[in-house]
């Protein structure tokens, strides 16, 4: 059998299960169970991103301070040097990613989460660095992904994209209370407790993770979409000479994205914007408990400041979805850039100052869910830029390039508790500068794409 028999052969089974799946009968309540599965995977996703961060300072005393004696910040130094480490796999993430234009966005997003519960799994063991790194590593890889959010743009109402997206999330988001919640109950003001934490948010992954197998169904776009290309000729699906009308129609994958935002003005100036605002990311928002421990706030205090972030992350990405559905994805992005600033300098300045672990949590839940809303409606505008069977490769080529942005970024966390006695004063230096350069750009070079219509993309 030839080469081109074996692919044939392959791609007419996969069109056969395709249109099988297309063709069953329409499930009852079909958005509700994806809205949950996504609810879920926003949940558990949120959960493993902001874990790590909220256990750090138990962390780094534990493998890094105590072992070696040093002094607080530069064990956070040499720590966040080590964390570079776990970030060298990324690279690998947009390869990955883009696999979901062939094989779907469904199972992915289960893989994902199954991962992520063994990351955490490693985690709650780690009877040594090395094998907390591991864990570590793998959950860093599967929380880049954001696979939920392909699946959430894919399957929400058009004209409600936005509000979909904002409910969803902001809802599904609001299961990081379970972190400060399990810090107050099986921590209290023993920090060498920290593994504990790290045990039920393990568990719910694989739960999740069945669930999302089980019960919703693949997006009916990528159906659509994958379809369409499994029925069109041979040779425009694998052409030896591949003419620039069917490269850019029909050829998907990482490169040819790539190639892709660089001829389209929209995508080369979002690229861009996604590697300003990477610079300053890490900064943002994986050093908030170590910024407050360091202003010597204790662990219950912490805890408490910890409490009110899930509540108003909430409030706040339901509000901006809302909102950007009727006035537009760049408005909210400038506001909330500018109020993740403001609010990132109050954070600092009133835990400097000793204020109520009340108010220094206010403004810790109003900047760091701003600087998410940033974040993911600059994704969106890049989902809402790209045709369905190439979008998963361009989020992913986007986010490739993005890694030059945050290799940058890394150098922040290195540097700056070695030049500063207050960790935080030296972030909040760092992450002005490349927020207001993005905000101009994105204000002048990008256009808004508030209630576009996904299927006609670059049709």
């Amino acid at each position: 059998m030839t080469s081109r028999e074996k692919i044939e052969k392959r791609e007419t089974r996969e069109l056969a299960r395709r249109k099988a799946q297309l063709g069953r009968k329409p499930l009852k309540f079909a958005l509700l169970f994806a809205g949950i599965a996504i609810l879920l995977g926003a949940g558990i996703d949120a959960i493993a991103t902001q874990i790590g961060g909220q256990l750090q300072s138990s962390i780094v005393t534990e493998f890094f301070v105590e072992p070696y004696h040093l002094s607080y910040n530069e064990a956070v130094s040499r720590f966040s040097a080590v964390n570079i480490i776990s970030y060298l796999i990324l690279p690998v993430l947009p390869f990955y990613k883009a696999l979901s234009d062939k094989f779907g966005r469904k199972p992915f997003l289960a893989f994902n989460i199954i991962m992520m519960g063994i990351g955490m799994t490693l985690c709650a063991w780690s009877p040594s660095i090395l094998i907390f790194y591991i864990g570590y590593t793998i959950t860093v890889f599967m929380v880049s992904s954001d696979m939920q959010i392909i699946y959430l743009y894919e399957v929400a109402p058009q004209k409600k994209r936005a509000t979909f997206y904002g409910f969803v999330k902001g809802t599904g988001a609001f299961c990081i209370i379970l972190v400060p919640v399990l810090r107050a109950t099986v921590m209290g003001n023993d920090s060498t407790l920290w593994r504990n934490v790290y045990a039920i948010p393990a568990a719910l992954a694989f739960i999740i993770a069945a669930y999302i197998l089980l019960v919703p169904r693949e997006s009916e776009m990528f159906l659509k979409q994958r379809v369409k290309y499994l029925e069109s000729p041979y040779e425009q699906r694998h052409p030896e000479k591949k003419s620039k009308n069917t490269e850019k129609k029909k050829k998907s994958g990482v490169f040819h994205a790539m190639k892709q935002l660089f001829k389209e003005k929209q995508l080369f100036w979002l690229t861009i914007i996604s590697m300003i605002f990477a610079t300053g990311s890490m900064a943002f928002s994986s050093y908030v408990e170590s910024i407050m421990t360091n202003f010597g706030m204790t662990t219950e205090a912490v805890t408490v400041a910890l409490l009110l972030y899930p509540f108003m992350n909430m409030f706040i990405t339901w509000i901006a979805g809302f909102v950007s559905d009727k006035v537009g994805r760049k408005p909210i992005i400038v506001t909330a850039g500018i109020l993740a600033v403001g609010g990132f300098v109050c954070f600092n300045v009133s835990a400097f100052l000793g204020a109520s672990p009340y108010l220094v949590g206010f403004f810790y839940g109003l900047y760091l869910p701003c600087w998410w809303q940033v974040l993911d409606f600059v994704g969106m505008m890049v989902a809402e830029s790209t045709p369905t069977y190439n979008r998963a490769s361009m989020i992913g080529a986007v986010g490739l390039l993005r890694l030059i942005g945050q290799a940058l970024g890394m150098l922040i966390p290195v540097i700056a508790p070695l030049l500063f006695k207050q960790i935080g004063f030296g972030y909040m230096v760092s992450v002005v500068p490349p927020v207001a350069i993005g905000l101009v750009l994105l204000t002048w070079k990008v256009k808004d794409t508030n209630g576009v219509d996904l299927n006609t993309i670059g049709d």
